[in-house]
């Protein structure tokens, strides 16, 4: 009888603290490794949707355009951009490419930024920057 109250006392306290009967036989939950899957038949391929117009991305403005020249005489001239048509150094912003001039005529790249704002690309006859050989509003 004492054997019988001994063995149910202990069971109680075993099952407050959460322990079961065999659970030191038992791996903890963690060490138990998932039983392998089979692979699952794969479905079958779904016909595919038809390709639909591809949509153009808006194209973005090109990064220079470009400025030509004509009826120059050949050479290699100088040219800067200016916030008017004028060839004083009060008016200048940057100094642009060399213009080369064969065959009358000759184009720069300039920054598209610099364009639709009322700027003016100078070209100067000299390298000394006296004389103005023509200018072009951009």
């Amino acid at each position: 009888m004492r054997w019988c109250r001994l063995a149910c006392v202990l069971s109680v306290c075993l099952v407050a603290c959460g322990a079961q009967p065999g659970s030191a036989s038992r791996p903890p939950l963690a060490e138990i490794s998932p039983s392998p899957t089979t692979a699952s038949p794969s479905p079958s391929p779904s016909p595919s949707p038809s390709p639909s117009p591809a949509t153009d991305a808006p194209v973005a403005p090109p990064t220079t355009k470009p400025v030509t020249f004509t009826g120059l005489p050949d050479g290699s001239y100088i040219t800067h951009l200016h916030s008017t048509c004028r060839g004083a150094q009060t008016f200048h912003i940057t100094v642009l490419q060399t213009l080369v001039v064969r065959a009358r005529g000759g184009t720069i790249e300039v920054s598209s930024g610099y364009f639709g704002r009322g700027l003016c690309v100078i070209v100067y006859a000299s390298p000394s920057l006296t004389s103005v050989l023509t200018t072009r509003q951009i």
